[in-house]
């Protein structure tokens, strides 16, 4: 049984900060001059945050999961159906942005390509990564939290979408209308764990979506390697 949670507000703060103090201490890798060691601490501090999100909500994934788990081939399933439908948002929603005069399209992860295959492998763990720390910062924190209160309730499931296409700021490189189809996924995201009320199923869905990335890089990595 999901035990009944009350707002720590200090908490919730300090948890809404941790992507802002993330991008923060990421705009001082710039000073780095080796790229690999870029994409190292990138990783590294990648990896600090999640752990320091999933540690202060932990008794919400913990309960979560005792439910999950029970239907977990099922609620496997929807998460792979749900990354279809991500998917097709996201490319409607570019074409929609196009047929106004907006291009949505842009280089995702460029920097990364540039690099050599086994450091775009290293960097790509971050991918393994957000899944974690954004569910529980955008989804649990600044949305689902407040489902007690129905005005703060749809309010926050706005401000929490809007906040995960900003968030992905750097990898558009501050074109906000770049950044739009994913603040669309961010309220795909919300709603999957509303109708579910299990942060867990908005995390695998999120973290099979976000996975194409890690194996991208992996099979770019094995066609250099058994090629050479």
């Amino acid at each position: 049984m999901q035990r009944k949670e009350t707002i720590n507000w200090w908490k919730t703060i300090l948890v809404i900060a941790l992507p802002f103090i993330e991008l923060w201490i990421g705009s001082y890798f710039n000073l780095i001059h080796s790229q690999n060691m870029r994409v190292v601490a990138a990783v590294v501090l990648g990896l600090a945050v999640m752990i320091v999100a999933i540690s202060m909500y932990k008794d919400v994934l913990i309960d979560n999961w005792q439910v999950w788990k029970h239907h977990w081939l099922r609620n496997l399933l929807l998460a792979f159906v749900s990354v279809i439908g991500i998917y097709v948002l996201l490319a409607a929603t570019r074409a929609l942005l196009k047929t106004v005069g907006l291009s949505a399209s842009g280089q995702h992860g460029g920097d990364m390509l540039a690099t050599g295959a086994g450091i775009m492998v290293i960097g790509s763990l971050t991918s393994l990564f957000a899944p974690f720390t954004e569910e529980i910062v955008y989804r649990h924190v600044m949305f689902y939290q407040f489902k007690n209160s129905r005005l703060g309730f749809w309010l926050m499931f706005f401000v929490q979408s809007i906040a995960f296409g900003l968030i992905h700021w750097n990898n558009f490189h501050g074109v906000v209308v770049q950044m739009i189809p994913y603040m669309v996924i961010g309220a795909f995201f919300g709603l999957i764990y509303y109708w579910s009320k299990n942060i867990w199923q908005s995390i695998v869905t999120h973290f099979i979506f976000d996975f194409t990335s890690f194996a991208g890089a992996v099979f770019v990595f094995a066609m250099q390697f058994f090629t050479k």
